[in-house]
């Protein structure tokens, strides 16, 4: 069990036992009423998956290494989702079941009955939510298009389309190119001007990329197509037996970008010539919370860029945009991804949260500060949890317009 304090072993399965025990129990008193064959169908059920579960926990706990240092997230995700699809539900029921008890000393029998009924209801309800979202939802790509206006636009680029894809993570999709087949198609029904690329094409490894070049390559825009790197493309994930494999692969990484034709930026801008005018592009790369590196560059990137061009940035994390691009430059937009707009969201009344905006004040859509605009892609592939949910993957379709024509 290196690396995992045994003081939150402890607590972790204590927890896991408690939840187990009390869902057993609240489920018994719940089909209570039932044949006795058919609580006893229930019971082995219940037993059978919590043994199961519980196994697999252990063994992945006991085996940590083995999910760490693994090139295949095979095992890493089944570990996850049926955590996710099985504890998660019987929290809720758990919850549910000890107040349940509470609402019996106040009111009456019934009415704990009912609450726990109702609980096992939606409890159940979340199950299907849940695997929707793994083998369903994060297949479901949407097209978010936002109308953007600025004053200072140059007329010919009125009009002018970005397609911006973020966050591929390769590596959640084993070597399913489903995905990528869905991209191409949208993006050539799209037409973009230009196509940008805000960074995360990996989990960790370069070998993710391999079987996917042929699609990579089919990604086009008029312009051209341009690329930064995500905090995952570096590798800083995984313990590397030394610096020189580390490097190899971060090599192996930016030759793929390079080899599917996107020109990767880093820490640098770009003169992007349209009809007969032009507009900076800048790209930095990642800007890291603590521990990971930060090895964005925002001064170097721009240095000589001109001072009344439009400019764009592409800069991955977009705290980035609130500490350093809106108190130290003027650029005009940036985008951003890295948050994956959490992979959980809700709506209602038209209205979209996201609970990573406790962690990201900035997670997902546009924003603005005076002239400056930020705009977050939710992303395309997932990382950790392998799925989404009320959080589809997403292709953004961005056109500019001076703002006169607003």
């Amino acid at each position: 069990m290196r690396g995992i304090p045994a003081q939150f072993l402890i607590y972790f399965f204590l927890f896991v036992f408690l939840v187990e025990l009390i869902s057993y129990f609240g489920i018994r008193i719940l089909f209570l009423h039932f044949k006795k064959t058919t609580r006893r169908y229930i019971a082995f059920i219940l037993i059978v998956v919590s043994i199961l579960t519980t196994g697999l926990l252990l063994y992945s706990f006991s085996n940590p290494e083995l999910l760490r240092q693994s090139r295949n997230y095979t095992l890493f995700y089944i570990v996850i989702s049926v955590t996710f699809l099985n504890l998660l539900p019987k929290f809720f029921f758990t919850v549910m079941t000890i107040l349940s008890y509470l609402a019996r000393v106040i009111l009456k029998r019934n009415s704990q009955i009912l609450m726990m009924a109702g609980s096992f209801l939606l409890s159940c309800g979340l199950v299907v939510v849940i695997f929707y979202g793994i083998f369903a939802g994060r297949f479901d790509i949407q097209v978010q298009k936002q109308n953007l206006y600025f004053s200072d636009l140059p007329e010919q680029m009125n009009g002018f389309k970005i397609v911006q894809l973020s966050d591929i993570h390769l590596g959640s999709f084993g070597k399913n190119p489903e995905i990528l087949k869905k991209t191409i198609q949208i993006i050539e029904q799209l037409q973009p001007d230009i196509l940008l690329f805000t960074g995360d094409i990996v989990n960790n490894f370069g070998v993710e990329m391999v079987g996917f070049e042929p699609f990579l390559k089919q990604l086009s825009g008029k312009y051209g197509k341009f690329a930064i790197q995500g905090n995952h493309d570096y590798g800083d994930y995984f313990n590397w037996p030394d610096t020189i494999s580390k490097r190899e692969n971060l090599n192996l990484i930016k030759a793929g970008l390079i080899d599917a034709g996107f020109i990767l930026m880093q820490n640098q801008w770009q003169k992007v010539a349209v009809k007969d005018t032009s507009f900076s592009l800048i790209g930095v790369e990642n800007w890291g919370h603590a521990p990971f590196p930060q090895y964005a560059n925002l001064e170097v990137a721009m240095n000589g860029i001109a001072k009344y061009s439009f400019k764009i940035l592409m800069s991955h994390d977009p705290a980035h945009w609130r500490a350093k691009v809106v108190p130290d430059t003027d650029i005009q937009l940036t985008l951003s991804g890295h948050t994956h707009g959490g992979q959980f969201g809700m709506k209602f009344a038209g209205i979209e949260f996201s609970p990573i905006f406790f962690n990201q004040k900035n997670w997902g859509g546009l924003y603005q500060s005076d002239n400056q605009l930020l705009y977050v892609n939710r992303g395309l592939g997932t990382v950790g949890f392998p799925g989404r949910i009320e959080m589809r993957p997403e292709i953004t379709l961005l056109t500019l317009f001076r703002s006169n024509n607003h």
